[in-house]
């Protein structure tokens, strides 16, 4: 018995991870400091979090940060469909009323980084 509540326990875990995707960003623009280093020490860690009931966009930024302002637009016409300041230490926002496809995600720190990923919604 006890097997098999540790399995649905693991089970439950997984479907949970399962409907979580990372965003991959890269940094917009070329801002480097004195030796050529990347200044990307603000870029948060950006996720995509869906289910029957529940569609957001999790952002991690860790506290490095106060906010980040953040824009959803589309690929092609990079209209925006969406637009909103999070905390900066970890946030999260609902996404349900975007149309199912590809969008761009662009986050934009205090300091002036700019980063940019790109999801699919279901």
């Amino acid at each position: 018995m006890r097997r098999i509540i540790i399995f649905l326990f693991a089970l439950l875990c997984l479907s949970a991870y399962a409907n979580q995707e990372q965003i991959a960003l890269t940094q917009k623009g070329s801002i480097h400091d004195r030796e050529g280093q990347p200044l990307n020490h603000d870029m948060p860690l950006v996720y995509y979090y869906y289910d029957a009931k529940t569609q957001e966009i999790i952002i991690d930024g860790s506290g490095v940060v106060s906010y980040y302002d953040v824009e959803i637009s589309l690929p092609v016409t990079n209209t925006v469909e969406m637009s909103t300041q999070v905390d900066g230490t970890y946030d999260t926002f609902d996404i349900s009323s975007l149309a199912s496809g590809s969008h761009v995600i662009t986050i934009e720190s205090p300091s002036g980084n700019i980063y940019e990923g790109t999801f699919t919604t279901y």
